[in-house]
């Protein structure tokens, strides 16, 4: 067996690195969606960069739209864009399924090749083998982590944290701004009805000193027009 395999070495190598590819992708997006969900359980805490992110926009559209706000379709939009290394999180089980494909397509590869070089079906019986082996674990991998229920489970976290937890704390916060708002407001009209007669006083006091020094200018005035013309 290994002797066939080592004549088609490279196209073992790309059927074995797929396949290793394929079994990572899965395990990988497994354990990111169950560090979410462990985190989602104590939301206020987390140190996810994912859910704090979540919270901010979350709160964001919250101030925008208010009450109006659809947490479900929320949750889905930000779970689809949400993403590891530039790539979403819900393309991983794709791309695990698709190097997977590439392995057996490797496989089959080497069969072929193996048959039209003259080689008996007994020959390509180990690709076979392998071929059927990795599909073996593909799915078991996949039934083990259940990318599915996970995506549920994480769904349902997050959409009671924002609904019952989060979005009254919004809603309080928003209250809380809006009084300091009016109260601001009233201390500054408070403010100006104080100070108003405090103007008008310095105003008429102004003209007071102002009607004074006219008066006392023109006396000064008579007195040099009579010194004048004495």
């Amino acid at each position: 067996m290994l002797i066939i395999f080592s004549e088609h070495k490279m196209i073992t190598f790309f059927l074995l690195l797929f396949f290793l590819i394929s079994i990572l992708c899965q395990i990988i997006s497994g354990v990111i969606y169950q560090n979410m969900i462990k985190q989602s359980e104590n939301m206020s805490e987390t140190e996810n960069k994912l859910l704090k992110l979540c919270k901010q926009k979350y709160a964001g559209y919250y101030k925008l739209n208010g009450r109006i706000l659809n947490t479900s379709v929320f949750v889905d939009k930000f779970l689809q864009k949400s993403r590891l290394w530039g790539i979403s999180l819900y393309r991983f089980p794709h791309i695990s399924g698709q190097f997977m494909m590439l392995s057996v397509l490797m496989a089959g590869i080497a069969s072929c090749l193996i048959l039209a070089a003259g080689g008996s079906l007994f020959q390509i019986i180990p690709y076979y083998l392998l071929c059927i082996l990795g599909l073996y674990l593909y799915f078991s991998v996949s039934g083990i982590i259940d990318l599915q229920e996970k995506k549920k489970i994480l769904k349902v976290n997050l959409m009671d944290y924002l609904e019952n937890h989060y979005a009254p704390r919004l809603e309080i916060e928003r209250e809380n701004a809006l009084l300091n708002g009016v109260k601001k407001r009233e201390v500054y009209a408070k403010e100006l009805e104080e100070t108003e007669p405090k103007k008008k006083e310095g105003i008429h006091h102004a003209l007071e000193k102002s009607e004074k020094e006219v008066q006392k200018e023109s006396a000064e005035l008579e007195n040099l027009l009579e010194e004048f013309f004495a």
